[in-house]
């Protein structure tokens, strides 16, 4: 990710070196109908799948530090401030939602409103906003530590859940974003995203 001056594109562009410029899109949070079309309460009822032992990357708004419903938070990074701050927070709410939604453990409703995998761990990796928003290049930056890290140091990171969405401005076969997602699914994850 480079920061270069408008006077420099052209330039830049007819570089032999340069397969691609691309510009930084936004992002922005994004769910829709979540538990209610989901299955979750009959998988983990009838079916016994807990999420036990999977490890989920959470990439959105980050997670609120204390809720009583997501106690199995394996680790936070921020990628949103030239100056991160090492405590989980979330000043948009989008990912806590999100990882309740996931891995929330229902102990505020006894239970009866548990995520969908109250047995997975989550590693949270902040990239939106107070506002919801923020960059393709901090999203990138975010799948490049769970390529890194998804079998290292105690994880296992066997899931990503991007619940964003950005605009569709070039083919998919050189769009930055959608590579730098497929390279996580060729490592063998699963990716789930907004659409």
């Amino acid at each position: 990710v480079l920061d270069v001056p408008d006077s420099l594109l052209a330039a830049l562009s007819t570089n032999a070196n340069v397969a691609h410029v691309h510009g930084d899109r936004s992002v922005h949070a994004s769910n829709f109908r979540t538990s209610i079309a989901s299955g979750a309460f009959f998988a983990r009822t009838d079916l016994g799948y807990t999420g036990a032992g999977v490890e989920v990357a959470v990439i959105d708004s980050g997670l609120a530090f204390n809720h009583d419903d997501l106690k199995n938070v394996t680790f936070f990074k921020d990628f949103t401030a030239a100056i991160p701050r090492l405590t989980r927070f979330d000043d948009f709410g989008h990912g806590t939602h999100v990882a309740g939604i996931l891995a929330g453990n229902g102990k505020d409703s006894s239970g009866q409103n548990a995520g969908i995998a109250p047995g997975a761990s989550l590693a949270v990796l902040k990239v939106l906003d107070r506002n919801g928003n923020g960059t393709v290049a901090n999203v990138i930056a975010a799948l490049d530590w769970v390529a890194g890290n998804y079998n290292q140091n105690g994880h296992n990171i066997r899931v990503v859940n991007l619940s964003i969405g950005a605009p569709v401005t070039e083919s998919y076969d050189v769009d930055p974003l959608t590579l730098a997602t497929k390279r996580i699914v060729d490592l063998g994850i699963t990716v789930v995203a907004a659409a």
